[in-house]
């Protein structure tokens, strides 16, 4: 069975068992979850979807650079974004 569910602003199509990351949640570690269900794939009819949070962790990092040409400037900088990886029960 496969699922559409909204976090944040976001939409994942995601199945029963399946771990995907999510935008960082303020909910602690172990906690579970209910997400509103928007369109369900096969025969059944479910409204919400329980998940579990199984860890927060940071991002891959992401660089981000400036130069101009013949003027002798460069400058990078980055971040590393929060997320939260969720498991569906």
């Amino acid at each position: 069975m496969s699922f559409v569910i909204t976090s944040g602003s976001k939409q994942y199509l995601v199945k029963s068992g399946q771990k995907f990351v999510v935008d960082r949640l303020k909910n602690e570690e172990g906690t579970e979850i209910s997400f509103d269900v928007l369109f369900s794939v096969g025969d059944v009819k479910k409204t919400t979807i329980t998940a579990k949070i199984v860890k927060h962790q940071r991002g891959k990092k992401i660089r981000i650079v400036k130069y101009k040409a013949k003027s002798n400037y460069h400058k990078q900088s980055g971040y590393r974004h929060e997320e939260t990886v969720l498991e569906i029960l």
